[in-house]
């Protein structure tokens, strides 16, 4: 009875470490940087047991509430990403300032990492001239 009890109690105590362990992504860095028109985000992860995808989310000036933006599987552990995010081209105003996050979605908790900002300077004339254009693509 009591060897039948010691293993339960080891089981139950190997759950709760996997538990934790897999709950425990780290994030190394998070950037996002102005790249011609659009803004890439970049980001390394240590741990991703059982992290399936990241979800990358943006808030600007205008909108300071988060809006999802993609979704990027998850590669495994230590690995590095990147998202390209040319909607910020679109933005109306010159000079804005973009904040973002990314997401880790799993089989246990979905921390977020840090969040970076960025200001993303393109002129009007060129936003305008990139408007036009995208209309008759």
């Amino acid at each position: 009875m009591m060897k039948r009890r010691a293993v339960h109690l080891t089981l139950a105590m190997l759950a709760i470490v996997a538990t934790a362990t897999a709950s425990q992504i780290v994030f190394s860095y998070l950037r996002a940087v102005p790249q011609n028109d659009d803004i890439v985000v970049q980001w390394r992860s240590m741990n991703e047991t059982g992290i399936q995808y990241f979800e990358i989310d943006r808030s600007s000036d205008e909108l300071p509430e988060f809006r999802r933006l993609e979704r990027v599987v998850a590669k495994g552990g230590g690995s590095t990403y990147s998202f390209t995010d040319n909607g910020a081209f679109y933005k109306p105003s010159t000079g804005k300032r973009f904040t973002y996050r990314v997401r880790a979605i799993g089989n246990t908790a979905e921390p977020y990492s840090a969040t970076t900002t960025v200001v993303h300077e393109v002129s009007s004339v060129k936003r305008s001239w990139g408007m036009i254009k995208e209309l008759f693509r």
